[in-house]
């Protein structure tokens, strides 16, 4: 796809912020023994959702957020599903098992946690093969607990930390969006409206594991006002032939969370 003339306001912020995130929240761990689930691949994926195997296993924020990135891909895909758009679900499906999940497999290992390629697997069974609603949302239960038990593997996780993985998937959700819309806003690509949408719930979810972490009211209400300010720019799972947001304003919350993290 052509690059957009207006992504000058998040490529900027995407790749300053983006070195210093990953350069800031390196915790040195080290890989052990990993099975062959799946095969691994080394590259990254689109939107900035990709990260290499060493830079998840080597930072707990870069791992936490390809997590996060797989949870947002699963939650619109069993929401279009839940309303019908089976045809759309499934590619949410496919798309964290082939781009994501085989570049974090290392990183689960590294840190003696369990994968989740079996429950991945029969979540998008379940909606090829048109399961009942009730049926895939028992698959989806069980994707979603395992992978919260991958990221319970990560050791005396601090608010900081969880605080630069809101930035870096708020962050993403701008880059998805631009990747969705053209200069006058028009829809190009649902699947990445979809995306984007997905991945700010998913910001909101971290944001209420982050309340119990930190006593610090002040940037968790900074915080949440972005992402308050957000939720109107996507008016469902399907998305309008027309956007009425520039993709500047996404990046722009991500900034501001960003500096509200700075300060936990």
């Amino acid at each position: 796809m052509e690059t957009k003339n207006k992504l000058w306001v998040g490529l900027g912020v995407v790749v300053v912020a983006g070195a210093a995130f990953y350069a800031t929240n390196n915790s040195n761990l080290e890989s052990t023994g990993m099975d062959h689930e799946m095969p691994v691949a080394d590259e990254g994926g689109e939107g900035g959702e990709g990260a290499t195997s060493a830079d998840a296993i080597a930072s707990d924020a870069v791992y936490l957020s390809q997590l996060a990135f797989i949870r947002g891909h699963l939650n619109v895909g069993v929401n279009l599903y839940r309303e019908g758009f089976s045809e759309g679900s499934v590619t949410h499906m496919k798309h964290p098992q082939d781009e994501i999940y085989a570049n974090l497999l290392p990183a689960i290992h590294a840190r003696n946690a369990n994968g989740f390629a079996y429950e991945l697997a029969e979540l998008a069974a379940s909606i090829e093969d048109g399961s009942s609603t009730a049926e895939v949302d028992a698959a989806y239960k069980n994707v979603i607990a395992a992978i919260a038990n991958a990221e319970n593997a990560v050791v005396d996780l601090d608010a900081k930390t969880l605080g630069n993985v809101i930035v870096e998937v708020v962050r993403t959700s701008a880059a998805e969006f631009d990747i969705a819309v053209d200069d006058n806003g028009n829809l190009e690509a649902e699947h990445e409206y979809q995306d984007s949408l997905g991945f700010v719930r998913i910001a909101n979810e971290l944001l209420d594991q982050l309340r119990g972490m930190t006593e610090n009211a002040e940037a968790i209400a900074a915080i949440e006002a972005q992402l308050l300010a957000l939720e109107p720019v996507w008016s469902g799972v399907r998305a309008p032939q027309k956007l009425e947001t520039d993709p500047s304003v996404i990046y722009g919350a991500a900034g501001r969370i960003e500096f509200a993290v700075n300060s936990l």
